[in-house]
């Protein structure tokens, strides 16, 4: 299966000018419009307003388009699933008594934990991260400059 495929921009390897420029232009393809990046209706009206911040924001970077949609959902609905988990476990604690008398943590911790990862996930596919929006950016390669003294060398039939 081997490694995912990097776009060109942040291509690395020994590439010829003739097959970054054919890369390029197939990405060109691969870009997709945003006019149906819109909240779901089945969202929460929290995470609906998180997806439209979310949204909003990665606008301005150009980030985001329909094909995120899906992820950009899962990652809102999370998000409003860890608000009401800390929200629950602010009002009632950490710890739930059993009917038997048994200390258990309570379910919202799991809940919490498990809104937490996925949001992390998600968060981490769209590029919501300044971490992962570094990725995204090519590094400059520095022009080699010629070492000043290489005249001194000759060609070597200096005999």
């Amino acid at each position: 299966m081997g490694r995912p495929r990097k776009v060109i921009a942040m291509s690395t390897g020994n590439i010829s000018k003739a097959q970054k420029a054919a890369r390029a232009e197939g990405e060109k393809v691969l870009k997709v419009s945003r006019d149906e990046l819109r909240a779901p209706d089945w969202l929460p009206d929290k995470a609906a307003l998180e997806f439209e911040r979310v949204c909003r924001n990665a606008a301005e970077l150009g980030m985001l388009d329909n094909l995120d949609l899906s992820v950009l959902a899962v990652y809102a609905d999370n998000y409003n699933r860890y608000i009401e988990a800390s929200t629950q476990l602010s009002l009632h604690g950490h710890v739930i008594t059993t009917d038997k008398g048994y200390a258990m943590p309570s379910p919202w911790v799991s809940i919490l934990n498990q809104s937490a990862k996925n949001i992390f996930s998600c968060s981490a596919k769209l590029g919501l991260a300044v971490t992962d929006r570094l990725k995204l950016i090519t590094p400059v390669k520095e022009e080699k400059t010629v070492n000043k003294f290489i005249k001194f060398l000759g060609d070597g039939s200096n005999g």
